[in-house]
């Protein structure tokens, strides 16, 4: 399946010249240079286009050049209407037809003329990928449409594959070459070739509405195998957008559900059959899952926006994770957090994957941000407000780093200190230590204190952890000690101390001045 440059250049609406090369230069696929989507599949036989302005020397990993293409299509800018010489001067010494479109090209104009020309010349192929796809396809509508979907290219081509989830779980499996990359961080792969697990692989990122949904890891595939990942890969991005259609409309069917169940908890028996039509086991143990990301201190029409976007791609993403484990889950995006209820099976085991499938649908900066909180275990459908409840307390008792928290871990001092106003905490912390934090110019006496309050018994271990001498720790302890003016080993001093330490921890949060 292959088209030539001829065509192109006798569309005299293209206006296209051929500055390197043959006409009868042949290409088997065109791809643009600049598109992410288009960069697992780059090969040696493409039509590459490309917009951005060429440079020497070039950056390590050129979508330009590497691997080194039959063809370049470079579209000229009205600021820039000439063809750079270093770009021809590399197409002639690595044989690369070089092609020049003017200012007044379309890219998508091209694209499609390029295609017209393959689909001309390749019927028979054509026919061939129909059939390939009609085979593969109809694996989506069976009762495991990943597994089935990846067995079936498996099956043609002899590529061992698995699809894992952003959360780190294989979902499905096909072939004996698949590594171990069950405990891989999936989301920081880049699309292309690689090595994973001791095993060349080729990574594909299943992304929609600017989330990803998968990766698909393809092991000791050929060239001419990428053609039918990619194939594959489209196909699971498709039945993703199917799925995530179909549980938007079941989404707020639930949540709605949810609301009702919140606010008139003591006539739960009565919604119990709707509950279970839901999805949730209702004879069964379940809990309440509570996130937010950090971000309430901003301010502003935009950011609340962005805020209620960025929530509703987290519920989303918790829905998933729980439906893909095959747990009954109803959820609700509420002013600043999401609010998950679910259960079946051992609910309590899932906190980790949970925060990790959240964290998979934010930025990098946001990550360390999410924060989790989950109410105690419940078998009464009556409890699910007091359920809520106790995941909210366990949620701000979160560090300002993120993570996630149990209310059965939770501490009571947070909660005695968090019926008291921001200014009086302040000032008893203050009064407690704010000798301590103005006589502390680098914050090392604050460090010392906080990780001896942790573990005040070993002091050897203390000081390696702080990458001490044990001397200069217990010079670092008497100092604190005038300053607070109370020995530390005394039960009343270290209370007090503590006390202060979970305001400073408190006001820290909550956006509020902790030195």
């Amino acid at each position: 399946m292959a088209a030539t440059l001829q065509p192109l250049l006798d569309d005299v609406e293209l206006q296209l010249a051929l500055l390197a090369g043959e006409p009868t230069t042949e290409f088997g696929a065109v791809r643009h240079a600049e598109r992410q989507a288009d960069r697992p599949w780059l090969q040696a036989r493409d039509l590459r286009l490309t917009e951005a302005a060429f440079t020497l020397p070039r950056p390590h990993g050129d979508p330009l050049f590497e691997p080194s293409p039959a063809a370049i299509l470079y579209f000229q800018h009205p600021q820039r209407r000439g063809v750079p010489a270093g770009l021809q001067q590399r197409c002639q010494e690595q044989g690369v037809a070089l092609l020049v479109a003017g200012p007044a090209a379309a890219p998508s104009g091209v694209e499609e003329a390029a295609l017209r020309a393959l689909v001309a010349g390749a019927a028979a192929g054509l026919g061939a990928i129909a059939s390939a796809q009609t085979y593969l396809t109809s694996a989506l509508t069976g009762p495991k449409p990943e597994r089935d979907l990846l067995d079936r290219v498996n099956r043609l081509s002899g590529v061992s594959l698995a699809l894992v989830t952003p959360w780190g779980e294989i979902t499905a499996r096909a072939g004996t070459k698949v590594g171990r990359v069950g405990q891989l961080d999936v989301t920081s792969l880049p699309d292309g070739r690689m090595r994973l697990a001791g095993k060349d692989a080729v990574v594909s990122r299943v992304t929609a509405h600017g989330r990803l949904r998968s990766v698909l890891l393809a092991f000791e595939a050929q060239d001419h195998d990428l053609p039918l990942i990619e194939l594959a890969t489209t196909l699971l991005l498709a039945s993703a957008l199917q799925r995530s259609a179909e549980a938007q409309h079941d989404r707020e069917r639930k949540g709605a559900l949810l609301a009702e169940w919140l606010a008139g908890p003591q006539a739960a028996a009565l919604l119990a059959p709707r509950l279970r039509d839901a999805g949730l086991e209702v004879d069964q143990r379940y809990l309440a899952a509570v996130c937010e990301v950090g971000l309430a201190h901003r301010s502003g029409r935009a950011a609340a926006a962005r805020s209620r976007t960025l929530l509703e791609r987290l519920r989303a993403a918790g829905d998933e994770y729980f439906l893909a484990l095959g747990y009954g889950v109803l959820s609700e995006t509420r002013a600043e957090h999401c609010l998950w209820v679910f259960g079946g099976g051992a609910p309590e085991a899932q906190a980790d994957g949970l925060l990790r499938a959240l964290q998979a649908v934010v930025n990098e900066d946001e990550r360390a941000l999410v924060r989790v909180g989950l109410s105690l275990q419940r078998d009464d459908l009556t409890g699910v407000a007091d359920a809520y409840h106790q995941a909210m307390l366990a949620l701000q008792s979160v560090a300002a780093g993120g993570g996630l928290a149990w209310f059965d871990e939770f501490d009571p001092v947070y909660w005695v200190l968090k019926q008291q106003p921001a200014g009086n905490l302040a000032t008893l912390r203050d009064r407690l230590v704010g000798n301590v934090k103005a006589a502390d110019e680098h914050g090392k006496l604050w460090r010392t204190l906080n990780a001896y309050l942790r573990s005040p018994d070993d002091l050897g271990a203390l000081a390696a952890e702080l990458h001490v001498h044990v001397n200069t720790l217990r010079y670092r302890l008497r100092r604190i000690e005038e300053l607070v003016g109370a020995p530390l080993d005394k039960p009343e001093t270290l209370a007090k101390l503590y006390v202060a330490q979970q305001i400073d921890a408190m006001l820290e949060r909550a956006g509020g001045e902790s030195r």
